[in-house]
């Protein structure tokens, strides 16, 4: 019969870490220290591949549970958001915030999982765990003042996610720059903007962002009036343009409700600017804008409502255009006097004041 204490010295202590059954059993059957050495490690490697598989199953069912629960937010955030309809386009940016967010969450866990495999199997192979701890914690300081900005990017990059703040194809402002939205990371994001140029943002460093693709957009056209014009004449062949092109076939869909005059916008010596308001849906206010702008300039000709004018200060003198002398034909279109100005000099009274200035030789005519 062997002795308690001739296995303990050999299978190590009952309360110990390296005790284990089948090493004493070895020992108590053959008597053999050397096999029953081998045999307790045998068993030691046993734990821990169970620990390694046990890890792996463990990672498997996250992962199945991390998509499912990924899948229910996202649903719930879409909802109460109310952006996201249903469209090929809203389809893909629902599948790529669902992907990044279970990525996100699947990564954690996964972090969690294997960690405490790995100080499992080094408490099983007898090692102790307290110098191995107090290093970690020191190295996780000196890794968390390096990685600041990182993990500051990151976190940026999953609370722009799960607020649905942009995704790619949407057009965005940041800092001033406009552009198509064409990568959308944890990190980082890449727009491109109108001549082409890539950009690379770090999510960190984004404090605001226009969303121009979200909703609903609105084209904001300031019509320009002359101060002689009949202002209440001018709004009402404003509002009739607009209303015109929101019916139009072509262009109607675009447009989602009926056009606004707000009124004047400005008011100065070269004239007044009336404000008209037409919402669209997203990105469409601009094309919107500039259907605008010549139907605006074919009906003011047609009614004979004029522009005001540009007024130019060339080195004192100040001329305008169109100019007193102006008349209208019966098409309501401008003519104006080309050899004279606001101010009743000719064109060539002028040139030759600016030469006298700059000291030149003026030849009579």
């Amino acid at each position: 019969m062997i002795l308690i204490a001739e296995a303990a010295a050999v299978c190590g202590d009952q309360e110990g870490l390296a005790s284990n059954w089948l090493c004493e059993l070895v020992l108590e059957q053959t008597g053999n220290e050397a096999l029953a050495r081998v045999s307790g490690f045998g068993t030691t490697l046993i734990r821990v591949a169970i620990i390694l598989v046990a890890a792996f199953l463990i990672s498997l069912l996250v992962r199945r549970w991390v998509t499912r629960f990924a899948k229910k937010m996202e649903g719930k955030i879409s909802q109460r958001l109310g952006r996201l309809k249903d469209s090929q386009k809203y389809r893909v940016r629902r599948f790529q915030r669902l992907q990044a967010i279970a990525g996100v969450l699947r990564g954690a866990l996964a972090v969690v999982i294997w960690l405490t495999a790995l100080l499992m199997v080094i408490a099983t192979l007898g090692f102790p765990l307290q110098p191995i701890l107090a290093g970690a914690g020191l190295a996780g300081i000196v890794l968390g003042f390096g990685a600041q900005q990182l993990v500051r990017d990151i976190l940026a990059g999953i609370a722009m996610l799960i607020e649905d703040q942009y995704g790619v194809g949407d057009w965005i402002e940041v800092e001033g720059q406009i552009g198509l939205v064409e990568r959308v990371g944890l990190r980082s994001s890449s727009f491109r903007d109108i001549d082409g140029v890539l950009h690379h943002v770090l999510n960190g460093y984004i404090q605001r962002v226009g969303n121009l693709s979200q909703e609903w957009a609105r084209a904001t056209f300031d019509v320009p009036v002359s101060l002689d014009a009949d202002l209440l004449a001018a709004k009402q062949v404003i509002y009739d343009v607009a209303n015109e092109l929101a019916n139009d076939p072509v262009w109607g869909p675009d447009i989602i409700s009926a056009p606004e005059i707000w009124g004047v916008q400005e008011f100065g010596p070269d004239g007044i600017k009336v404000r008209l308001v037409l919402p669209t849906k997203p990105m469409v206010n601009f094309d919107v804008t500039r259907q605008l702008r010549e139907r605006m300039k074919l009906a003011f000709d047609a009614h004979g409502i004029r522009m005001p004018a540009q007024q130019v200060d060339l080195g004192g003198m100040r001329t305008g255009f169109p100019v007193a002398t102006s008349t209208t034909d019966r098409q309501g279109r401008y003519e104006a006097d080309p050899d004279s100005t606001s101010d009743g000099f000719s064109p060539r009274d002028m040139t030759d004041e600016l030469r006298i200035k700059r000291g030149d030789e003026v030849r009579p005519d």
